[in-house]
């Protein structure tokens, strides 16, 4: 493609001259405009690679002084400078999904709930039936399923319990990933600094 043609949107060659001008500065500035984003978005992906080594480099020192070995995605850690007036997190969130076990649960718990309510409570069912619906994809909500096993319940006949020990081998997960974040304190404040552009 000449400087003298553009592509339309259907691929065809477009001599510049049939072009009104406007249209061509606006193409050239949205050219240029997303090679430079390209570039900065290449700039932040290495920093944030080096930064992430950096954070477990200075792990492992700190391990080795005190003769522990580390393992496994470095996450959940803040660093904080020697004045407290800025600070680093690196955090991992994991994404999991529930097994087929999670059947075997429910099935625990549907007994829970005839043996304790008799057939005298339809609301403590309903909880339950919400609790394991599943979305338009057919998948049941991890959140509300972890949830049980917050509740303080105790059952005499231990299928609760059973039940809680199944929903916990029913987590399978599938995916994590880190993330690093940075912040100061200006003042009384403290703020993040935004990396993400649509923020600034």
């Amino acid at each position: 493609m000449s400087e003298q043609h553009l592509l339309n949107p259907k691929g065809q060659l477009i001599n510049i001259n049939n072009i009104r001008p406007a249209d061509v500065v606006r193409h050239e500035f949205v050219e240029t405009a997303v090679f430079k984003a390209q570039q900065m978005q290449k700039q932040l992906s290495e920093f944030k690679a080096q930064q992430m080594s950096e954070f477990d480099a200075f792990l492992d020192v700190l391990a080795q002084e005190y003769g522990v070995p580390m393992g496994g995605k470095k996450g959940n850690v803040t660093l904080r400078s020697f004045d407290h007036k800025m600070k680093i997190t690196m955090q991992v969130q994991e994404s999991i999904e529930l097994g087929p076990e999670l059947l075997i649960a429910k099935e625990l718990i549907d007994q829970c709930l005839n043996e304790w309510s008799e057939n005298a409570n339809e609301n403590l069912k309903l909880i339950i039936e919400q609790t394991f619906a599943t979305d338009k994809k057919g998948k049941v909500s991890v959140q509300k399923v972890l949830g049980l096993r917050r509740l303080k319940i105790t059952d005499e006949s231990g299928k609760w319990q059973r039940a809680m020990e199944i929903i916990a081998d029913a987590i399978q997960v599938i995916d994590s990933s880190r993330f690093i974040r940075f912040y100061r304190t200006i003042g009384e404040h403290e703020q993040a600094i935004p990396l993400d552009i649509a923020k600034l």
